[in-house]
């Protein structure tokens, strides 16, 4: 037995989980989001991970990130793409639109009857325009374009990469809603464990706390139980 502060506690609690092989168990009321990152990149290199817990908040978190890793980021790479996209038909029309003003711009200056010099210097100055113009809507439609060949390619790329994570969080990733409080915690990597008298919420709280090596026998029986007392049946 041994009497840790809060600190201490969850850098042996976080030891245990990085250096986990084959399996991770925790029981515990509260995790901080530093532990739900760690079971969930845990179970993304294929440990498998079981989390028994009455937090709601972290325990959902970490079931829909097991089910949609890292889809916002291709979500937000599909938007991109689209914008792009719109990008290009609006500089594609931009050099007719601005054809179609100098052209009105033209009409009205012959209708006024200006003299030759003025007309011919409105229709010099009309093409340089238009020319200018149509070589810069070139010129973007061409870097659109060219960025959102990277883009899919990225997207293709981070769509194959994150499948298999996907897969093995879907396989490795497990989580128990209890419903009621648990007052202690208890971590089981590979054949290591220990039990404490404190959930394993947040580095921000300052005490000490007793912990105490176990088989893992003893604590897989533990957990068994606290999984099967009762679990929480969701609305």
């Amino acid at each position: 037995m041994e009497l840790l502060s809060t600190q201490e506690l969850l850098e042996r609690v976080g030891k245990m989980i990085n250096s986990s092989v084959e399996r991770i168990v925790v029981l515990t009321g509260k995790l901080s989001e530093l532990l739900a990152q760690d079971l969930l990149r845990k179970a993304a290199s294929g440990i498998d991970v079981t989390l028994i817990t009455s937090d709601l908040n972290w325990g959902r978190w970490l079931e829909n990130r097991a089910k949609g890793y890292m889809r916002e980021e291709e979500e937000k790479i599909s938007k991109e793409i689209k914008k792009l996209s719109e990008s290009i038909e609006l500089y594609s029309r931009l050099p007719w639109i601005v054809l179609v003003l100098v052209g009105a711009i033209w009409i009205v200056l012959f209708l006024r009857r200006l003299g030759q010099l003025e007309i011919i210097g409105s229709i010099v100055v009309g093409l340089a325009v238009f020319s200018y113009v149509f070589y810069f809507s070139y010129k973007r439609r061409r870097d659109c374009k060219e960025e959102i060949t990277v883009k899919v390619e990225n997207r293709k790329r981070m769509s194959e990469e994150y499948k298999g994570i996907r897969e093995s969080l879907a396989k490795k990733m497990h989580v128990i809603e209890v419903d009621f409080d648990v007052s202690f915690s208890v971590v089981i990597s590979d054949s290591s464990a220990i039990i404490t008298s404190t959930p394993l919420e947040t580095e921000s709280e300052r005490g000490y706390h007793v912990i105490t090596e176990l088989s893992s026998e003893d604590a897989i029986k533990i957990t068994n139980f606290i999984s099967s007392t009762r679990s929480l049946k969701r609305p």
